[in-house]
């Protein structure tokens, strides 16, 4: 008899006990839902949470937003914008030019601006596209066997030759840092350069690249400081990677580079490996044929090479001045004759 009225209060202390427990679940609940409204307050260094809460997503998400600012200004649409903005101007030194018998822009119709103009014809051809017209081949390499075969006189007049092309963008790289001669025709030129961009002291090629006032089509990357690892670099990887930028970065345009003669450097035939059209420079009564043949073979892992005849004998030319107009006009300055083959 004394067990049986103990049976309800057993199921009233079983509810009692569930009901207990029900309140014992809820109430951490509660605190977990307020708990993330405290550590708001708290800096984050001070957040102990083993999983990011929801409420603090948006912070991450602003500091994922800010990484990809900084890093933003390194992608290659914003780096070639910069090279256009950057890009400080340079002046020609027409006197200089004069005094080389090389072309000036305020005379495009002189002897040897029609001399490279049938050259670049040449050069063009192999250059575009035949299809779309767009320079594809645009790395062109500018050698000689020795040097004083005009080899820079050719770089300068055939890349002004191209700039005067409707459309062409022309950017003309000295690679010669041993004997550096492109900047002889230009004034107040920066010490930075090639020199400056291969050793990682100039960032980028905005830092380095110049405009040239009087050829708004043409671009300049002078050979920059003088180092004692000069022909180093620029037969490095580094150039390399470099040429293959620019090539793609600027396919909008041709890179013209003048580099060292070959017999007197090992470099070109290095470089010869990085461009797709190469012209060897041949001075009349200067280089031999066994020293023309030995540079050819330095250089065969160019794919596309020509000649360029330089310095050639004068013969009468009346006939092609009287063409163009120039029978009549007063006599210019003599300049090298010029002429190019395959």
């Amino acid at each position: 008899m004394t067990d049986k009225p103990q049976q309800p209060l057993n199921l009233i202390e079983r509810m009692a006990q569930r009901l207990a427990k029900q309140e014992g679940d809820t109430l951490p609940a509660e605190r977990a839902v307020q708990q993330p409204s405290i550590a708001e307050d708290l800096p984050v260094r001070e957040r102990h949470f083993t999983k990011a809460p929801p409420t603090i997503e948006p912070k991450a998400n602003e500091g994922r937003s800010q990484v990809s600012a900084e890093v933003r200004p390194t992608a290659e649409p914003v780096r070639v914008r910069a090279a256009n903005d950057k890009s400080r101007p340079v002046h020609l030194d027409f006197r200089v030019l004069r005094q080389n018998g090389m072309i000036t822009p305020d005379n495009m119709t002189s002897v040897v601006s029609n001399e490279f103009r049938a050259i670049k014809r040449k050069l063009l051809q192999k250059v575009r596209d035949p299809d779309t017209r767009v320079p594809v081949n645009n790395l062109v390499m500018i050698t000689s066997s020795l040097p004083g075969e005009g080899k820079t006189f050719t770089s300068l007049n055939l890349a002004l030759s191209l700039a005067a092309e409707r459309g062409m963008q022309v950017l003309l790289l000295d690679a010669d840092v041993i004997r550096p001669t492109v900047s002889n025709v230009f004034k107040s030129v920066p010490r930075e350069g090639l020199t400056d961009l291969l050793s990682g002291t100039a960032g980028s090629v905005a830092d380095v690249m110049c405009r040239c006032v009087e050829v708004p089509n043409l671009a300049v990357i002078f050979s920059g400081k003088a180092r004692a690892d000069s022909p180093e670099l620029v037969s490095s990887k580094r150039m390399l990677d470099l040429c293959a930028d620019l090539s793609k970065r600027y396919n909008d345009r041709i890179i013209v580079i003048d580099t060292p003669p070959v017999l007197a450097s090992p470099e070109p035939a290095t470089l010869a490996s990085y461009v797709h059209q190469l012209i060897m420079v041949v001075a009349a009564n200067q280089t031999d044929r066994q020293q023309l043949r030995t540079s050819l073979e330095a250089v065969s892992s160019c794919k596309n090479v020509s000649l360029l005849f330089n310095k050639a004998p004068k013969w009468d030319k009346t006939e092609y001045r009287a063409y163009y107009g120039y029978a009549n006009t007063a006599a210019a300055p003599s300049a090298p004759s010029a002429s190019a083959s395959s």
